[in-house]
């Protein structure tokens, strides 16, 4: 396998046109979540918050014994 720089400038823009890399990538637009995917991730957050909660309690009630 060859380094890049090993490559002609041609050689490149042609691998380049051939993969498919030249063209602009398709727009990416935000996904409206049903009313129970929204349920779910706030549960995952409210989840993550408890954790890490639980998690500086036992940090600082292993320092202070």
């Amino acid at each position: 396998m060859r380094d890049l720089d090993q490559y002609s400038e041609a050689e490149l823009e042609a691998l380049l046109a051939e993969e498919g890399w030249d063209e602009p990538l398709a727009p990416v637009h935000r996904q409206q979540l049903k009313p129970w995917q929204q349920v779910v991730f706030w549960g995952l957050r409210i989840y993550v918050v408890i954790m890490c909660v639980i998690v500086l309690w036992a940090f600082t009630a292993g320092v202070h014994a």
